[in-house]
């Protein structure tokens, strides 16, 4: 199997710094963070450019930018400090639960405004044996029976990109969003066609109540970035065919109101065609994506994570490697929909 040199640094970085309790030296994590580097022999090199679909990027980290019909202005501060790789999800009740990466596993924090968090006390998925060694990355959908379900990585090692580490994707359920029961494996990207590498997913429900799944691949058709599988039940999937947005890593996804599927992504430095930062695609059906532009430039952020707040807002939560190098956080920007 070809290695991919992009994901293969990227995973290596996240998992280290934000999965593994062994710190991660200044200079190892500049070395990845900036480029330029050599990991498991295999040197760092862009690849093949995707079909141009949208303008340049521009803006810088910081500033308010223009993606399609949406203007996005970074918020001050960060959400959560602790951790990072999070998922946003709205409650019933109109509070908002930040699902994240730490130290332990998989947490969360709660908020009544969706910037100012307080931790929920214990660990929400802890790793396990086998491909649950390490576990990270969670999404979750609502059941119709009010419960939730999150999906989420799993992995057998947090060292290494394709070839070197297998990712695969499980799900588990829980009555309160707090306390979750483990289901199993969902997509094994062993058997699935995806090189061992099913990665950062992103479920959504559809409007006819299947379930779909977006995550990064091994996938060589998909030039290492996004492929998406299907299912009726959220338990049983099957890998769709074509590529949802080549190159690009950590899909989010949302729905909109008028039925456009607007899906964020990262560009954490590897892919240097564009500049780093978070982008944005739009889709009619949730499969062909195109439209690029810019939600947020700069270095070192990564996995975005996407709510609507209400009618005309929309808030993006990422993760954010600070510039003296030390742990990652999560913070976020709000986009007015014009």
């Amino acid at each position: 199997m070809a290695k991919s040199p992009k994901l293969l640094a990227f995973f290596f970085l996240l998992n280290l710094i934000i999965v593994n309790d062994r710190k991660l030296s200044r200079i190892a994590l500049a070395g990845l963070v900036f480029g330029g580097l050599v990991f498991g022999g295999y040197s760092y090199w862009k690849n093949l450019p995707p079909k141009e679909t949208g303008q340049e990027p521009a803006g810088g980290e910081g500033t308010g930018s223009e993606t399609a019909s949406i203007t996005w202005t970074k918020d001050n501060g960060a959400r959560v400090t602790d951790g990072s790789v999070p998922y946003i999800y709205k409650l019933s009740d109109g509070r908002y639960r930040l699902y994240y990466c730490g130290q332990g596993g998989i947490l969360s924090a709660i908020s009544s405004n969706g910037l100012d968090f307080t931790k929920d006390s214990g660990v929400r998925i802890t790793p396990a044996s086998g491909f649950e060694a390490v576990v990270c990355d969670p999404t979750l959908i609502e059941l119709a029976d009010g419960r939730v379900r999150m999906y989420y990585k799993g992995a057998d090692s947090s060292q290494g990109g394709p070839g070197q580490s297998i990712h695969k994707i499980f799900s588990a359920v829980s009555t309160d969003g707090l306390s979750f029961t483990r289901e199993g494996l969902r997509v094994d990207s062993e058997k699935t066609g995806d090189n061992g590498w099913a990665s950062v997913p992103e479920a959504i429900k559809l409007a006819d109540g299947r379930v779909r799944i977006y995550y990064v691949t091994g996938d060589s058709e998909a030039n290492n970035g996004i492929a998406s599988a299907i299912s009726t039940d959220g338990l049983a999937f099957t890998k769709e065919s074509g590529v949802r947005v080549p190159n690009f890593v950590d899909p989010a996804v949302l729905q909109l109101t008028d039925g456009t599927f607007l899906m964020l992504v990262a560009n954490p430095g590897f892919y240097q065609e564009v500049p780093s930062g978070i982008y944005s695609f739009t889709s009619e059906d949730g499969l062909t994506f195109g439209n690029r532009q810019t939600v947020l430039a700069g270095s070192n952020i990564f996995d975005p994570t996407v709510v609507q707040l209400d009618g005309q807002t929309l808030r993006v939560y990422f993760g954010k490697i600070p510039t003296d190098l030390g742990p990652p956080s999560t913070e976020s920007a709000t986009g007015i929909i014009q």
